[in-house]
């Protein structure tokens, strides 16, 4: 899970600065992950703490019900 989530900021972290750069108005962009994992692997610290860190922006999905649980800026 740490493997993914190093790669998903990696990611984030890329297209986020791509879009500030190439646009005056900065259209926010969000980190979508399941409900289960944001309920468990995101409550860590050091993950709370990269979150902070870095100012992600988060959207909780539950896949099951396609739907969104939460919306996290």
């Amino acid at each position: 899970m740490m493997k993914d989530f190093e790669m998903a900021l990696g990611q984030y972290i890329f297209y986020r600065d791509l879009i500030q750069l190439g646009q005056d108005e900065y259209q926010e962009i969000y980190l979508a992950i399941k409900d289960e994992i944001y309920e468990t692997f995101f409550q860590r610290k050091s993950i709370q703490a990269v979150i902070k860190r870095h100012q992600l922006d988060l959207l909780v999905v539950n896949i099951e019900k396609e739907e969104i649980v939460q919306w996290i800026n």
